[in-house]
């Protein structure tokens, strides 16, 4: 069938532009080659990407429109093609909108399996104005496999939206429905959710408009079923994963993780960036919201030799906010499956928010680039299928208020509460308070007051507890000069204890010293204190910046920046910033740039010169020479150039070219792109 579908496809998007003669057709093709060389590695790719997209207007309220894309990249050792037809048929009247549109999307891989995907989905809204709730219906199915037999990826899924919006009086009324079924034919798992969310808003304005009300109250449901076969008196259940993250952190117990999307985005073959043979401390995160985790799927983009497998040791961590970890189990149990490229790591069950693998120990040679992650709680069983549920209910009540009884003052508060229920998984409820004052005496004082609250309480845990203070205030004495300065303090507690406390100082100023000549100064000075570890940091920073117009074509900048932090230790650093810029007519400019850092152990200078020349209005080139020392002795010496071209009204020329030698290394990359537009 998906054959069928691809070929039918490519049929429409070929014959529809002929049997449609005037509607409007575009086509764009794009020729990308690059090459580049190094002590390590040289190595050339060259990209090609053509579109083809058509748009007809049937009648007043029907129009056809479609496209067609094919993008090919090949390097020495790999070539990727995809392919990629889409069709929309729109239907809009004084009643409703009904929009009906299919794509499929073939990826070749001439190192790894070739995937398909097909997707259609229908929509009818309506249109019949503001007096009525508006509606909006959408169904849609898509299916998604492999080449490989038997399949290592396929699957097949549908949906059912409604949406509903109706504005009456003074509130905002919003309700929505979704229900899905996907089913994984490799784990034999059908999965069923059922989503809902409702929302009440109300508005209003009074006295001329000095006080105004708003309140909200909202709930979201959610209801997950899924079922899954044993093979073998075992069955794989599939875990829903939120979010990847990843990061290199030698301290596994504390810390957060960057995200990485790549980590779970289903494409098991190109890499998600993340090196774990040659990269001592990596950690791969999950975000499995309390679900039952008992095994992980760490993918590879390349097999993994067994003598390299030997040397690894994973050790599983967990979490509930993401920033203090605890460990679970070190030297977990795992197998490399060479067939599917792939780590299988097994553990005792766990239930968190977040888990996370860490790599304890490696190779330390050759690398091992991660593709994709997967997580399951594997059950022993003997039945014939196991079902699991989960469900999630939230509710949510905002209020604000804003009152300006002088017109030069004016107040507002809010409060925000927010109760989370899942199951399984812990209840929890944040609840958020503020307000300030603000009067706008003159223009030589205008101060503001603030004050907020925040609580966040997790059942079976301790209530965390913020709190921050802040007085501003602004100025200015001056046409030529402005000032503001302030100062907050921020708490924290936890169990009614005190955490920590931030007191911070600033000031800024900007002003015109002489026609042509600005600057601006910003000091900020910082004290804090961890009562848990009995430690105390003060920080210091301070920024003056200047920049002269020497004439209309000469600009000259300067910064000069100080920082000094003491607590177990004190650190200083010192910078300095020039730059200076000459248009000498229009069609060439010169640009420099000098810096200089001063550290407690090395101090750093960086320079560069750019030219930048458009000797006709088709014609840009610029060329650019870049150095830059530490206290090292390292020196590095960049060069490079850039070039475009617009032919003409349909074609368009660029190139680049750069060379550096850092050292004893040297390296080079070249690059030229062609770009055709009808």
């Amino acid at each position: 069938m998906g054959r069928l579908f691809l070929i039918v496809f490519w049929l429409l998007i070929m014959l529809a532009p002929l049997t449609v003669m005037a509607g409007s057709i575009g086509f764009s093709g794009d020729w990308r080659y690059q090459k580049w060389s190094s002590e390590l590695e040289k190595s050339w790719s060259f990209r090609e990407n053509y579109s083809l997209n058509f748009r007809r207007e049937l009648t007043d309220t029907m129009s056809l429109a479609g496209s067609g894309r094919y993008a090919k990249q090949r390097t020495p050792d790999r070539t990727l093609q995809q392919i990629s037809p889409t069709l929309t048929f729109s239907l809009n009247n004084d009643l409703f909108s009904f929009n009906l549109s299919g794509t499929s999307n073939r990826r070749i891989d001439s190192d790894g399996p070739d995937y398909t995907t097909n997707t259609w989905d229908a929509t009818l809204y309506s249109n019949w104005g503001e007096k009525w709730p508006a509606i909006r219906l959408a169904y849609g199915r898509s299916y998604n496999y492999d080449d490989q037999h038997p399949h290592q990826v396929d699957n097949r899924s549908n949906h059912r939206d409604l949406t509903l919006n109706y504005s009456l009086f003074i509130f905002d009324l919003y309700y929505s429905y979704r229900d899905s079924k996907d089913e994984d034919l490799v784990s034999d798992s059908t999965t069923w959710s059922y989503d809902q969310f409702g929302k009440v808003e109300a508005n209003k304005s009074l006295f001329n408009n000095r006080l105004s009300l708003s309140a909200s109250q909202q709930f979201s449901y959610n209801r997950t079923e899924t079922e899954t076969k044993a093979r073998g008196g075992v069955a794989l259940v599939p875990v829903p994963v939120a979010m990847g993250y990843s990061g290199v952190d030698d301290s596994p117990d504390s810390g957060t993780l960057a995200s990485n999307s790549a980590l779970v985005d289903g494409d098991r073959f190109t890499s998600a960036g993340v090196e774990i043979g040659n990269t001592d401390d990596q950690n791969l995160g999950l975000e499995t919201d309390y679900k039952e985790v008992n095994l992980v799927y760490v993918y590879t983009v390349d097999d993994v030799t067994s003598s390299w497998v030997s040397q690894f040791k994973w050790d599983l961590y967990k979490s509930n906010d993401g920033n203090d970890w605890d460990l679970v189990s070190s030297s977990l149990s795992f197998s490399y499956n060479h067939t599917m490229r792939r780590f299988e790591v097994k553990f005792p069950n766990v239930s968190a928010k977040y888990v996370k693998l860490y790599v304890a120990q490696n190779p330390g040679s050759g690398d091992v680039y991660v593709t994709e992650m997967e997580a399951y709680h594997e059950i022993q069983t003997g039945q014939g299928k196991v079902t699991t549920i989960s469900r999630f209910r939230s509710y949510r009540t905002d209020f604000n208020l804003g009152w300006r009884p002088w017109d030069k003052v004016s107040l507002s508060c809010s409060f925000s509460r927010n109760r989370s229920m899942p199951d399984p998984g812990p209840d929890t409820t944040d609840i958020s308070n503020s307000g300030n004052i603000s009067w706008n005496l003159s223009r030589y004082f205008s101060p503001t007051f603030s004050v907020s609250e925040t609580k966040n309480k997790r059942e079976g845990e301790k209530e965390n507890k913020g709190r921050t203070y802040s007085l501003t205030a602004t100025s200015s004495p001056l046409a030529t000069l402005n000032i503001s300065g302030g100062v907050s303090r921020a708490e924290s507690y936890e169990g009614g204890e005190k955490e920590s406390r931030s007191d911070t100082y600033n000031l800024y100023l900007t002003a015109l010293l002489y026609p042509d000549l600005n600057a601006s100064l910003d000091l900020v000075r910082t004290t804090s204190k961890d009562y848990r570890e009995g430690e105390e940091t003060r920080s210091f920073t301070g920024k003056l910046t200047t920049t002269a117009r020497l004439s209309p074509k000469l600009t000259l900048d300067a910064t000069g920046e100080y920082s000094r932090t003491s607590g177990e230790e004190t650190t200083t650093s010192k910078r300095l910033g020039l730059s200076a810029t000459w248009r000498v007519s229009d069609i060439l400019l010169l640009r420099t740039n000098q810096s200089w850092s001063w550290e407690e152990e090395s101090n750093s200078y960086g320079s560069s010169y750019t030219l930048w020349m458009a000797p006709t209005s088709k014609i840009q080139f610029n060329v650019q020479y870049s150095y830059s020392s530490s206290g090292g002795g390292d020196e590095t010496h960049t060069y490079t150039t850039f070039a475009s071209w617009a032919i003409s009204s349909h074609f368009s020329l660029k190139t680049n070219y750069s060379y550096q030698k850092a050292g004893d290394s040297k390296s080079w990359n070249f690059g030229v792109q062609l770009t055709a537009r009808f």
